[in-house]
Formats: structure tokens, sequence, C-alpha cells
């Protein structure tokens, strides 16, 4: 197996964004997982990343108790493979997933930017500002990325506090800057997270 350049950008974004690594036996695997509502999404990532995956994806249930409530996934993970260990090394402490500073040399292909943003963005409803949501990660984690998105694509995002949560902000003096670099990238069914209005 061979992990190509753009198979690689697709993995950088993933990470960052909905998908995570998990070490089954000797080496590690990519695993994605997104709600059946998603299916074209995860179909788009699967094709992409085909020649990496031993099997078709899988549709998987889990019942909430507390809500009482049934709700299906849609699920694959790639071979596992040494081939996934330097972003192990790269992204994970403890067995949880970080943010250092390998970023500034991974996070570079709109690509890459896209896949996250398809991941975990959206774009308010009142205006044309857009946030990513970002609160897995500690709010220094979170300002490496605010810094990031400065120094390689010259957006320039804020954090904002949502609750108790803080998240990238990305203000609607940006956001078309934002958009025009990654929608190239967007899939159809997810073109209306950069809809912006006139």
């Amino acid at each position: 197996m061979k992990i190509t350049n753009r198979q690689h950008a697709i993995i950088v974004g993933t990470l960052i964004g909905d998908g995570c690594l998990e070490r089954n036996g000797k080496y590690v695997r990519l695993r994605i997982d997104h709600s059946t509502k998603q299916k074209k999404y995860l179909l788009w990532k699967y094709n992409e990343l085909k020649t990496l995956i031993p099997s078709k994806p899988i549709i998987i249930s889990s019942y909430h108790q507390k809500e009482q409530k049934e709700y299906k996934r849609l699920h694959f993970a790639t071979y596992s493979s040494d081939l996934f260990e330097c972003y192990w090394k790269a992204l994970y402490t403890n067995n949880r997933k970080t943010i250092s500073n390998f970023i500034y040399t991974w996070l570079k292909d709109p690509l890459s930017l896209a896949v996250w943003y398809m991941d975990d963005g959206y774009k308010r409803n009142d205006c044309n500002a857009l946030r990513i949501s970002t609160d897995a990660f500690s709010l220094g984690e979170q300002k490496v990325l605010q810094d990031v998105l400065k120094k390689n694509f010259n957006i320039m995002a804020t954090l904002h506090k949502k609750g108790k949560w803080w998240n990238l902000y990305i203000p609607q003096k940006e956001a078309h800057k934002f958009v025009e670099l990654v929608s190239p990238y967007i899939i159809p069914s997810l073109k209306y997270k950069i809809a912006l209005t006139p």
C-alpha cells in the first residue's frame, strides 16, 4: 500500500475533524464514522481512500439510553498498517488526539482545509460568518489552529466562546476568502455549508 498526496491531504483534514486513529494489534488504523444523513459524504471518503480499506462501509446502530432512541451511523476503517504510525506519533498523546506543531507542515493543502470544514464546519444562519467546532481540543491547541489558518492560508480567524465551549470563528470579512479556497473541494451535498449570501 501507498498513501498518495491526495489521500494524505484527506487524512489530515479528517483527523483534525471527525476521524480517529485506533491501535489494532501491532499497528494503527484510521476509523471514520458519519451519520446516515451524511451517507454521500462518507461514500466520497470511502472512494477516495478505498485502496487503503479492506471492506465496504457498514451501518452501525447504537441505542441512547437517556434519550431512548436508536441512532444509526455509517462506518469504515482502513487496514492496520505502519503507514499510519506517523499520524499517530504526530497527533496522539496518551491515546488522546492533540494538535501539535506538525500541523504547520501538514495543514497546507486547501483540500485538507475543505475536509476539516465538511466534517466540523457550518455557516451561521443570521450572517455569512462561519464556525468550526474545535471544542474537542484544548484552548491552547485551538490557538495553534488559529495561527495555522493565518500563516498557511492568510485567514484571520478568531476564537469565540459559545456556552462553555470555545470554537474557531471565521468572521464575515474573511468568509469569502475561506470559501474561495475550499469551494472546489466541497462535495455537492455539502455545498449548503458555504452558501454565502451576497
